[in-house]
Order: structure tokens, then C-alpha cells, then sequence
């Protein structure tokens, strides 16, 4: 088990983090999105800027390209009103190669799942299980927090001293975490092949200055304690070997900080930042009809939110989410559009292997 280590005091050029590319993705709000099981191709889920009416757009990762014609509206049309929460890994490719949409419904009382059969062929389907609704509420108390593999054959749910990872299909427990000191201020996600579970203890919740974090790694189904790292920030991404983390800093005051970086685990050796917001800049063109308001003194604020964050398979970079919230201003007549929200790459080097 490797010794803790503190990464913000370990600097040096030897890991780089460098933006390859960046993509326009329009005036829509990325909520959450998903690589397809080949690493090439991004599905992200749009909401209509918080209207809560959903899309599926694809993009080819290496090009930028849309590469879906059929944006899935029909089929997501039975989630308008619903919210998605971006921190379960809602959307998910199966083994078999379909696309999952996992969700509760308006009341908080019922799992669904809503299945696009990409690979298999077939209609869209929603699923639901009394069983596994029961399940979940068997092992926490607030079983809409519970988060999935990425491959949704896994969920972890939260109990009041111990996390319990579950089988979805088998609706049976696989394995049960004891935490010290409790729950409250743990955030849980699964390897790329679901065969470890990541769980992050926020050292000082009580702060807000000190936002760094205690990184475990455990192994399934056994449960056993691998390594585990002090880490700068609670929003941490381990690469798929798991020797790298893409660390998000980010401040307490909404737009004053928001910085990738990507860490070596076992040197404590990180990259060079990379800001994830943008300067204030003048508006003289609405994105959404290309009226001119020059003379209105509006201004984007150049802050993006950060929707979602993927390693390519092979570990040698990132491609990421930005979602521009919808920020605008409401005229007399109409809306205008302040930025586009992004697709951005990086590739990842240096440092030993």
C-alpha cells in the first residue's frame, strides 16, 4: 500500500497536460456524457440549458465531428422534467454495447432505466425493479445518491458507516466497505472495468480553503485496501492504469478558480495547470440568432462548468465537457446567447511509467 503523499508541494515539468483540441458544441448545456466501449466516439446528453428536455448528440473524440443523425428525442422525451444527476454516472454503456440512462423519478422513490439499444437493435425501453428499489433502500437512506459502474453492472450505495457495492442484475450484495467516521463526506466512483472502487474522503469538510482529500483504492469483490494518496481537491479522475489523476482545483467562490491538472500518483509530480475558465469578454454578437448588440454593454463572464471528465482508454490523454449554463440576457423581444458550450482534448505525457 503506497504511503500518502502531498502532491501540491511536488511540482515539476516531467508530466504534461496539453490541450490538443477544442469544439464547438452550440448553445446547448451538456448535463453528463459517456465514451463509446471503443474510446472514439463521446455521447453527451444535453438538457436544453436546465429545460430539462433531453437530447443525445455524438462526437467523434479525434475530429470533433458530430457523428449521430438521430439525436434520440423521441425515446428521451419520456425524461422531459426529470433531473439528471451528472455525479451518479447516469449514462453508461452495457457489455453489450447499449446505451443506459439511469435516473429517479420526480417523486425520488423509483430507479429507472432508461435503455437505448445502439448494439442490439430494438426499441428504447424503461425499466424498472420493485426489487432493486427495495435493495437500495435496504442498505441507504438516500438511495438516489448511489453511484454506477460505468458500465452500469455495479452500484455503490451509501450507508451510514460503510459503503456496499452491489450487483444490478443479480440485485445481491458484492461487497461492504466499513469508512471511518462515517459517510457524510465521501464521494465514491468505480474503475474503468469496474473491478476497483475509488472512494474519496474529504479531509476537512468544515473548510473552505483547505478542499484536499484522502484517495483509497480498494479491490473487488474482497474489499481489500490497495493504496491510498493525499490529493489537492476532492474532483479527481484516476487514469485507467491508475499510476495518474486528473485533479480539478477549483474555489468555493463559484468562477474564481477552475484548474486541471494531472498528478503522478506515486511521485507526487504534477503537470502544469490548465484553466478551465475564460477571461470576461464583450458580447457583440447573440450565438443563437447573430443579432448584433454591440451597443448593450453585455458581457460573458467566461466561466465554464465542468460536465464531465473521460481518460482515453490508453491512458495518453482526456477529453472533457464545458458547459456554458445558457448564460444570456433576456431583452424586450427575445434571448441572446452569451457562448457556446465545448468539447476539449488533452494529451497526457512524461513523468515514469
Amino acid at each position: 500500500m503506497g504511503a500518502p503523499i502531498a502532491p501540491a508541494t511536488a511540482q515539476g515539468d516531467d508530466v504534461r497536460l496539453i490541450q490538443t483540441a477544442e469544439y464547438d458544441l452550440g448553445i446547448d448545456c451538456p448535463v453528463t456524457a459517456a465514451p463509446d466501449p471503443a474510446g472514439s466516439v463521446l455521447w453527451v446528453l444535453m438538457d436544453n440549458c436546465f429545460q430539462y428536455e433531453y437530447v443525445l448528440h455524438a462526437y467523434d473524440i479525434e475530429t470533433g465531428t458530430r457523428v449521430n443523425a438521430d439525436d434520440q428525442r423521441a425515446a428521451l422525451s419520456a425524461l422531459d422534467g426529470v433531473y439528471i444527476d451528472q455525479f451518479i454516472s447516469p449514462l453508461g454503456f452495457t457489455p453489450a454495447g447499449d446505451l443506459s440512462i439511469r435516473y429517479y423519478d420526480s417523486d425520488e422513490a423509483h430507479s429507472k432505466n432508461l435503455l437505448i439499444p445502439l448494439a442490439g437493435g430494438g426499441e428504447p425501453a424503461i425499466r424498472t425493479s420493485d426489487t432493486f428499489d427495495a435493495l437500495l433502500a435496504g442498505y441507504s437512506e438516500y438511495p438516489e445518491f448511489s453511484v454506477y459502474s460505468p458500465d452500469h453492472t455495479r452500484i455503490v450505495a451509501f450507508g451510514a458507516a460503510s459503503l456496499h457495492v452491489l450487483d444490478v442484475e443479480a440485485e445481491a450484495e458484492i461487497a461492504e466497505i466499513p469508512v471511518e467516521g462515517g459517510t457524510d463526506y465521501v464521494l465514491a466512483s468505480f474503475s474503468a472495468d469496474g473491478e476497483h472502487l475509488y472512494v474519496i474522503r474529504i479531509n476537512d469538510p468544515a473548510s473552505t480553503t483547505d478542499l484536499s482529500s484522502t484517495l483509497l483504492i480498494y479491490r473487488l469483490p474482497d474489499g481489500e485496501l490497495l493504496r491510498q494518496y493525499t490529493l489537492p481537491s476532492s474532483a479527481v479522475w484516476l487514469s485507467p492504469d491508475e499510476t495518474r489523476a486528473a485533479v480539478l482545483l477549483f474555489s468555493t467562490n463559484i468562477g474564481e478558480q477552475s484548474d486541471l491538472i494531472v498528478l503522478e500518483l506515486d511521485s507526487g509530480l504534477t503537470s502544469a495547470a490548465s484553466s478551465l475558465l475564460e477571461d470576461p469578454a464583450p458580447v457583440t454578437t447573440c450565438l443563437n440568432d447573430g443579432s448584433n448588440v454591440s451597443g448593450l454593454g453585455y458581457i460573458s463572464s467566461g466561466y465554464l462548468s465542468l460536465s464531465s471528465l473521460h481518460w482515453l482508454p490508453d491512458g495518453s490523454g482526456l477529453v472533457l465537457t464545458l458547459s456554458a449554463r445558457g448564460e444570456g440576457a433576456q431583452s424586450v423581444s427575445s434571448f441572446c446567447s452569451f457562448n457556446y458550450s465545448r468539447m476539449r482534448t488533452y494529451a497526457v505525457s512524461g513523468a515514469a511509467n
